[in-house]
């Protein structure tokens, strides 16, 4: 008798499935368990396997066509049917395929390319004119000033001069796409609508220095090098995340309308990007996977998501999701949960920047992680301790892998020479004291200036020396920073009020103030007894 092919159902929310192409003709024979056509649903190209053997008799499932699973696609021939048979299999499954809704097929993808860059016209029609752009324009009276020319060098044309007519008719241009809700980029879009309608979305942000995490990413790459082994970022993060939510069990939860459902493992998914949008493969029970074993899955799972070669359980089942636009600079973002689960994690740039560490100005590696929750499920206090334990491991990652931290002094921020206070400040005096012999003129002309400033007056001199403080370190002059602390202090100036005029040029003078300010003043505090 002959059999009907149904479109199946591939995964747990699949509803219907897009016809990419069939790997027989008609006519052609089938063994069962033979891959007989390939069905993209979700995200995800599958080969479905024949359920029968036979002669593929007649396909009605059309290539680049959507159906609603459980239609027929196709009818097969036993050995030896009878004609009369296999027209009335056929006849019925057209009937039944006539009442399923069939989608439009997708736009044919488009390959990137570097486009050419042609520079901005600055100032109107100072470009050539071609003939025809010429008469165009004088039989329409258009001013040719007001023309920017598409041409070679700015050269006006005839298209400039009908764009330029149809702009001033109203009249606009648009190519227009129709979404596919079976394609890739109609899937996403329902599947965001959704979650943005049904979570209560809530993003917070936190800075982690990953300064320490990319010593342990180099000491480990080095110990890995024999096994050709290069773990990324994104493998830490992975490995941490998956920690935390063994101690956050609620963030790594799904959810329903009716239920909340707290798996018994952490399957964390990676998004990555497809030039038609987005997959998130995910690795199942990651506490138990060891760095390599995650570092060598995820990048299985991004090539064989570009490839469309993923299987449907890599797709299904995850928990948490972790989506990383750092790639593109970008610092933080709000990124959208990826439903049924309850939180996603978007990862940004890493960024160096300046902060002060133990009383040091030191360039760290900072990164900005973004944490969205859905506000029903985890409250904000709970998504604060998940972010703040994520942050801890970070930034402490040593314990984790038995690694003892190694120098990092290439991170100190360096704002001058080496000298010590005392030297400079002994440098400052031998230099004037020199300088009265060789040149003493200029010596005394120097003291002469200085003398009526430095006295007692309206303002005494502790007051003057301390308003020099902090015009020695906005003009950055680490000797002159040297000399008037140590005058203002043995005027009488407390450490707490050198610090404060210094925070008068920080005030002006910004971050190279600052750095004078951690620096150099807080060691001259402390050389000259503050």
């Amino acid at each position: 008798m002959a059999h009907i092919m149904l479109m199946p159902k591939l995964g747990l929310t699949m509803k219907k499935g897009k016809v990419v192409s069939w790997l027989k003709n008609e006519g052609e024979t089938v063994a069962l368990g033979e891959p007989l056509l390939e069905v993209m649903t979700e995200k995800v190209n599958i080969k479905v396997d024949s359920p029968y053997s036979g002669v593929l008799y007649k396909i009605i499932g059309d290539k680049g066509s959507s159906y609603p699973i459980s239609v027929p696609l196709a009818v097969l021939a036993e050995e030896g049917e009878e004609p009369a048979s296999l027209e009335s299999a056929l006849a019925e499954a057209l009937s039944v395929l006539q009442a399923a809704l069939d989608g439009g097929s997708d736009d044919a993808g488009k390959e990137k390319e570097t486009k050419p860059i042609k520079p901005f016209a600055i100032f109107a029609g100072v470009g050539k004119i071609s003939p025809r752009a010429a008469k165009l324009a004088d039989k329409e009276g258009v001013d040719l000033g007001l023309i920017n020319g598409s041409g070679p060098n700015g050269k006006v044309v005839e298209v400039d001069i009908l764009n330029y007519l149809a702009q001033a008719n109203g009249e606009t241009n648009a190519e227009l796409r129709p979404i596919d809700p079976l394609s890739m980029r109609g899937v996403i879009a329902d599947r965001m609508s959704k979650s943005r309608r049904d979570a209560a979305h809530v993003t917070l942000m936190e800075d982690v220095d990953l300064s320490a995490l990319k010593d342990v990413r180099e000491q480990l790459n080095e110990l890995g090098s024999g096994k050709r082994v290069k773990f990324s970022y994104t493998d830490f993060l992975v490995k941490f995340t998956g920690q935390a939510l063994l101690e956050f069990p609620l963030v790594n939860s799904r959810s329903t309308a009716e239920k909340i459902e707290i798996p018994t493992t952490v399957n964390v998914g990676v998004a990555v990007a497809l030039e038609e949008g987005l997959v998130v493969p995910n690795l199942k029970n990651v506490p138990s996977l060891t760095l390599e074993q995650i570092s060598a899955k995820i990048k299985d799972l991004a090539v064989r998501a570009r490839n469309s070669e993923l299987n449907p359980d890599e797709i299904e089942q995850g928990t948490f999701t972790i989506t990383n636009l750092g790639s593109y600079g970008v610092e933080g973002f709000t990124p959208i949960i990826n439903r049924p689960e309850t939180a996603i994690l978007g990862v940004g740039t890493i960024k160096q920047k300046p902060i002060m560490v133990d009383g040091r100005l030191e360039n760290r590696h900072l990164m900005t992680l973004s944490l969205s929750l859905d506000h029903r499920i985890i409250d904000g206090s709970l998504a604060a301790e998940f972010l703040g334990r994520l942050k801890e491991m970070l930034e402490n990652p040593y314990p984790w892998f038995e690694l003892e931290p190694k120098e990092m002094e290439d991170l100190v921020i360096q704002t001058g020479g080496n000298e010590s206070p005392h030297e400079l400040l002994e440098a400052f005096s031998g230099g004037l004291a020199e300088l009265k012999e060789e040149a003493p003129e200029l010596a005394i002309g120097f003291e002469s200036l200085m003398a009526p400033v430095f006295c007692e007056g309206e303002l005494g001199i502790m007051e003057k020396e301390l308003i020099a403080v902090a015009v020695a370190i906005y003009g950055k002059c680490e000797y002159c920073i040297a000399a008037h602390v140590y005058n203002a202090m043995n005027a009488g100036a407390s450490g707490d009020q050198v610090l404060e005029a210094a925070g008068v040029a920080v005030a002006f003078g910004g971050g190279p103030a600052m750095a004078y300010t951690v620096t150099k003043v807080r060691a001259c505090i402390k050389a000259f007894g503050g």
